[in-house]
């Protein structure tokens, strides 16, 4: 079966709804000077996350792995990201964030939390062989990954608190949720919901049990079956999760075709970042060559960031020689003790 094209899921019971729709790369960044070559156990340079969405507020970013200082603070707003260097254990240590997807940002990159980023499934990513899947666009929690992979686990809806887990190639992830995919249903089928709380899927009829699904009391989970073979009903459904699978005829309950509804987009809660503003907005600057970074006004202090040829950025006071700046989206910022320093030579005039 081609991924991605039936959407239908769980419902309340009594409350049938219908089917719908749910919902450049680059190089790493180039490292900074003086810069040690990377841990052994985080994910490898091919290993890149990219997105532009609003991450945790308040979200710390280190100049270190573990330990170390604070370089920024993320506010919440939409900001372009790019995730790299995640720990194996993403409990032990902190993963590598760049507030840039690759070109014209104010680019500052440290260390956070891998949890205090969103994450995404960018294509549906296998649960059981061809049975259940992890549908795209769904929101998930990385419990582990390796040079090139990330294994994840999501919350499945409508159950009684059961989780998922899957492991999928880094490229099948995103730091932004995508866009819902189209149904596609055979016109020769017919809808089900289920009758009991506890639904088994099997590979084929007769076959063997490959995953149970614990529904909560008063749903059920609406299906799309297209054929009947030995007592058994092949289903198909899209939701958080995709299920391709077949169930016992007896555990289904056949919704008459006078009271299917037509297809549908479900509403979507639209995701609103941060908003900051300055009461007077300072003076912009649009950089002509990359242009380093420092948390402090001092030349030999390793740089935190550049700021991308081609980036718009706020150009704040002149200290001495030093020009403090910030990102025009204002969604990442330094300490309250701290900056975002340049040279004031490098400011464009």
């Amino acid at each position: 079966m081609k991924r991605g094209l039936l959407a239908l899921g769980w419902l309340f019971a009594g409350a049938l709804a219908g089917f719908g729709m749910w919902g450049g790369s680059s190089p790493v960044p180039e490292a900074l000077a003086g810069e040690p070559a990377g841990p052994k156990d985080v994910t490898g340079p091919g290993c890149l996350i990219k997105g532009t969405y609003p991450p945790v507020k308040g979200a710390k970013v280190f100049d270190q792995a573990t330990g170390g200082e604070l370089i920024a603070t993320l506010t919440g707003a939409y900001l372009p990201m790019t995730l790299f260097e995640i720990p194996f254990d993403p409990g032990s240590s902190r993963a590598r964030l760049a507030t840039s997807t690759g070109r014209g940002n104010l680019r500052i990159e440290g260390y956070v939390k891998a949890s205090n980023l969103p994450l995404y499934t960018a294509q549906d990513i296998s649960v059981h062989g061809a049975t259940v899947w992890i549908s795209s666009a769904q929101r998930v929690k990385i419990v582990r990954a390796s040079k090139s992979s990330l294994t994840v686990e999501m919350a499945v809806g409508g159950t009684l608190k059961q989780t998922v887990r899957a492991t999928a190639p880094c490229d099948a992830f995103s730091l932004a949720k995508g866009a819902p995919q189209p149904i596609e249903l055979s016109p020769k089928g017919r809808s089900y919901m289920t009758k009991k709380q506890k639904i088994e899927l099997y590979e084929q009829p007769n076959g063997k049990v490959v995953f149970t699904l614990n529904m909560m009391e008063g749903t059920g989970q609406l299906f799309w079956g297209d054929k009947i073979r030995q007592g058994f009903v092949h289903v198909l459904s899209r939701n958080d999760l995709t299920i391709d699978a077949w169930v016992p005829l007896k555990d289904l309950e056949r919704i008459k075709k006078d009271e299917m509804m037509d297809q549908y987009t479900p509403p979507v809660t639209p995701i609103s970042g941060a908003t900051l503003s300055f009461d007077k907005p300072p003076l912009v600057g649009r950089a002509t060559q990359p242009i380093p970074i420092r948390a402090k006004r001092d030349e030999s202090a390793k740089p935190v960031g550049v700021i991308e040829a081609g980036a718009e950025f706020y150009i704040l006071e002149t200290v001495t020689t030093w020009t403090n700046v910030m990102p025009k989206h204002l969604g990442v910022l330094p300490p309250d003790d701290g900056g975002f320093w340049i040279p004031s030579s490098e400011v464009p005039k």
